[in-house]
Formats: structure tokens, sequence, C-alpha cells
């Protein structure tokens, strides 16, 4: 897809009250949408990126590299970030007021905070015509090709499993296979947080003489990555060899603890991203970060906007599309460890996609 060829073609108590007025508990019923194929012209589409904050560089690298294909397209002034701060309520609460303005010619581009609150999401675009691509979360059961929404477009996700797998066996070697671990998770609810966690697991089968002590949620943050730190490092005294986190943001906030104790390098440690800070330290083996990998932002951020762009003026029609099409992994990348940490790619870089093809980057269907 690209500007020639589109040329031619013509979004607990308080937060339950609200999804659940928007119908998040249940199925997806239709709305008042009833079209499949888009007729917006491009000059009239409104771009949609929506991710938890730019205090993330996983979610700068996702804004940098959807602007810069809003830009490729023209559409620089079409496009908008807007940043939920985790809080499921107000992430809603922006969709619906841009779908007030921009109605069936808005994209969105939503990596939703919570994979309960999709089909209210859902629900809202197909009310107003718009089309929807969403990442990471969605709950079990629902899909753009279950025919729940004709304006729910594609849903985009990594696979997680290798990523924890590969990130686990790169600590367990650095550790020389034996000892005992710590495990930080995303938000559970998060199909990434399953899937990365499935992937330690997996691991920990094929090296008996690692043990996991303990694993809590510490929900994506940074900070509170620091504090449960912290708190093991009390808890299990000269027992703790390395720290498995299911992002960077949470293995670079476990590090800031393992230093505070005095014990940097020497507690290893790995995360999951391939965020900027967490590729310097894993160039540095005297850091103890071994090992991450990248999340593909770039491809998260322009793909899922040239998806829903392509959707919104006509291009192609999503009912007809294969449901690997619909639901699927985007094309996995190695693991970064110190010796290739050099030759990592720029996070948020849109210049190596070949967006003509808007399914280039199409790997695996989610099952």
């Amino acid at each position: 897809m690209n500007s020639r060829t589109r040329a031619a073609a013509i979004a607990a108590g308080a937060v339950a009250v609200m999804l659940g007025m928007s119908g998040c508990s249940g199925a997806i019923s239709s709305g008042s949408g009833g079209t499949s194929s888009g007729e917006c012209a491009p000059e009239d589409v409104t771009l949609v990126q929506s991710g938890r904050g730019l205090e993330n560089e996983y979610y700068v690298s996702v804004d940098a590299a959807a602007k810069a294909f809003a830009e490729s397209e023209g559409l620089a002034d079409n496009y908008q970030w807007i940043a939920s701060d985790g809080d499921s309520s107000k992430q809603l609460g922006q969709i619906k007021s841009i779908l007030a303005k921009g109605g069936e010619c808005v994209v969105l581009n939503i990596d939703a905070n919570e994979s309960s609150l999709v089909p209210a999401i859902v629900k809202e675009a197909e009310k107003s015509g718009a089309w929807l691509v969403t990442q990471w979360n969605r709950p079990d059961g629902t899909s753009p090709e279950s025919g729940d929404s004709a304006h729910w477009v594609a849903h985009m996700s990594i696979d997680g499993v290798p990523e924890g797998y590969e990130t686990a066996k790169a600590l367990f070697e650095s550790m020389g296979g034996e000892g005992s671990v710590v495990a930080l998770q995303g938000i559970l609810d998060n199909p990434p947080a399953k899937e990365r966690f499935a992937g330690l697991q997996k691991a920990l089968e094929e090296y008996p003489g690692i043990t996991l002590l303990e694993d809590q949620t510490a929900e994506w943050d940074r900070t509170k990555a620091q504090d449960i730190t912290q708190t093991f490092l009390t808890k299990y005294p000269g027992e703790i060899g390395g720290v498995w986190a299911a992002s960077d943001s949470m293995a670079l906030g476990a590090l800031e603890a393992i230093k505070n104790a005095g014990q940097g390098g020497q507690i290893k440690v790995t995360g999951v991203d391939g965020l900027a800070e967490a590729v310097d330290l894993v160039k540095d083996p005297s850091s103890g970060y071994v090992a991450t990998t990248q999340s593909r932002a770039a491809a998260q951020g322009a793909f899922g906007l040239a998806i829903g762009l392509a959707a919104a003026t006509g291009e192609f029609d999503p009912a007809e599309e294969p449901a690997g099409h619909r639901s699927f992994y985007l094309k996995p990348v190695p693991i970064i460890t110190a010796e290739n940490a050099g030759d990592a790619p720029d996070p948020a870089a849109i210049d190596d996609f070949d967006l003509s093809d808007i399914w280039s980057e199409v790997g695996d269907p989610i099952k």
C-alpha cells in the first residue's frame, strides 16, 4: 500500500461501570456500521495510535514509527497519539471522544490496557463505522475473523513464548546452568505476559539445575519491579543468581534494586522488548544485563496503521481476507546478546519495511 495506490481509492468500579455500559463483559454485538469495505478519501482519515505512555521507551518507538508512516503517506497532520496511562476507563473515554468527531474515517491502532477492554473498543468502532487494529491484548474467544465486527480489521502480536524461552535460556547459561532465579511478570491477564512466562517455564524444564524461587507481577511497571526485586533480595539473601523479567522496563527496575543492594553485575538480568537502554547495557558484560529481544515496536506502529488505512479507504475488504491476515504474530527477530547487540536495529525505524505490501511482516497465525 502507498499513497499512489490509495489516491485512486476514495476507538474496578467506575471502570467496571463504564465497560459494562459499553458491552465489555459479553459478546460483541453489531452496531450501526454495517459495511465491511471503507469509502474514505485518504485526506479525510484520522490516524490514531494508543498505548500506555511515552515514559516507556517501547511506546516512544511505537509512536515514532506510527508518525513516520503517517508522514510517508502525507498524513502527518492527520496523526494523533493518545496515552492511556494504564487507565482502561481513560483509554475508552479517549477513543469515544475521537470517534464522536471523526466517525467512519477514523483508523484506530490500539494497544488496549487490558484484554477485557477490547470488546468495548470493538463495539465503539463498529457503532461509528471506524476501522480498528488491535495489538497484544484481547480476551480468549474473540477475534476479528470470528465475525464479531466487520470493522475489527486485524489483531497483531509477537509470539511471547520464544521471547520468554530464549531470554531465560540466555540467563540460565550466564549462571552456568545452576542456581536460583526470581521472575517478574507483566499484567497477568495480558496474553504476552502469559506467553512469556510460559516460555520461562519451558526453559526451566530443560535446566534442572535452575530453581524458580518466586514470581510476582510488576504489571510492566519499572518502579514496581524495583520495589518487588528489593523485597526478593531481602527475602532470599545470597540465594538469587538471576532475575527473569517479562519486559525491559521491569528488568531495568530490577537492575536498579540490585545495584542499590551492592550486587550490580553479580546477579544476572534479562528482559524483553529491546529498549535502547537495555541494549546498551547488554553491550557491557559488567552490567549483568544478559539479553533482551525486540518486540517489533516499529512494525506494530507502522503496519497497524497501514492495515487500518487500507481498510478505511477501500483498498481491501477485511471480510474477504484469510484468517491469517486477521489475527497474526509478526515475524520473529533474533535475541540480542553481547555478541550481536552492536548490530541491533533502531527499534523505531521503518526504512527497511515494504509498506507497499501491508502483509509483508505477517508471521504465523494466532490460534
